[in-house]
C-alpha cells in the first residue's frame, strides 16, 4: 500500500515538474505584468540618457529574450517608433525607452524605400573583413559624436512572423546598415558606442554638424570644378 502510494506521488510530482517547465518555456519572453504597465504608463516613451543616472543602469543591463505576439509587444513597438521618429534617428533599442528587451528598429538603408523595420532577438553570428572607422553618435548619449571601429560586412539571425508561426530568419547586411545593426545589438547587451569609440573626446553635436556641413560643401565645390 505505501509502495503504491509512494509511485501515485512521484508520478503527481513528475507531471507537475513537467508541466511548470512547459509553462515556463511557453511563458519565455513573454513581457512582466510591470513592464506592461511602464510601458502603458505614459502616452510617449522617453529616451533613456547615459548623463542620467538612473537611465545609465537601464542601459547599462542586458537585455531578455523577446516573444513575439505576446501580450504587450504591439505597443511596446508602436512606442518605439514614436521616439525614434520624433527624434530623427536612424535605430533604437528597447532599453533606450527603458525596457530591457531584445528588440531593435532599424532603417534599412540598403533597402530601395528605406524602411524601418523591426527585429526580435537579433544576433549577428560573422563578422567578414577588415573593420572600418566611421563616426556615430546615438540618441541616449547625447555629449556627442565619436569615432568607431565597425564591420562592413555581416551576417545576423533574427526571429520572423510566418504565417502565425516564429521562425529564425538569417540575412546577409553590408555597408553603413550593417554599421547600425551593430550599434543596435550592442544596446541589447549594454553597450554604448563611447565603449567602443576611438580615442579622443566626443565632439559635441554642433560642432560635428558643422563639420559634416563644411565637408559637404567642399566635396560639392570640388565636383562643380570638375565639371567646368
Amino acid at each position: 500500500m505505501m509502495k503504491r502510494l509512494l509511485i501515485i506521488a512521484l508520478s503527481i510530482f513528475i507531471v507537475s515538474c513537467a508541466t511548470t517547465q512547459e509553462k515556463t518555456q511557453i511563458n519565455e519572453g513573454a513581457l512582466t505584468e510591470s513592464e506592461i504597465e511602464f510601458i502603458n504608463s505614459s502616452e510617449k516613451m522617453r529616451v533613456f540618457k547615459n548623463t542620467a543616472e538612473n537611465d545609465d543602469a537601464v542601459l547599462r543591463n542586458i537585455s531578455k529574450k523577446t516573444l513575439m505576439n505576446s501580450k504587450g509587444y504591439d505597443v511596446l513597438e508602436k512606442k518605439m517608433m514614436e521616439s525614434l521618429l520624433e527624434e530623427k534617428g536612424v535605430g533604437i533599442a528597447a532599453p533606450q525607452v527603458g525596457v530591457n528587451r531584445r528588440v531593435i528598429i532599424v532603417q534599412r538603408l540598403d533597402k530601395e524605400e528605406k524602411p524601418l523595420e523591426y527585429y526580435y532577438n537579433p544576433v549577428i553570428t560573422e563578422k567578414r573583413g577588415d573593420l572600418v572607422e566611421g563616426w556615430e553618435g546615438c540618441l541616449s548619449v547625447p555629449d556627442g559624436f565619436g569615432k568607431v571601429m565597425r564591420s562592413q560586412d555581416i551576417d545576423i539571425e533574427y526571429d520572423k512572423n510566418e504565417g502565425g508561426n516564429i521562425v529564425r530568419f538569417k540575412e546577409k547586411i553590408e555597408g553603413w546598415t550593417a554599421v547600425i545593426f551593430q550599434h543596435e545589438i550592442d544596446h541589447l547587451d549594454g553597450i554604448l558606442f563611447i565603449d567602443k569609440k576611438c580615442e579622443g573626446d566626443l565632439v559635441p553635436k554642433e560642432e560635428y554638424y558643422e563639420m559634416r556641413k563644411k565637408q559637404k560643401e567642399e566635396a560639392e565645390s570640388a565636383k562643380t570644378e570638375k565639371t567646368e
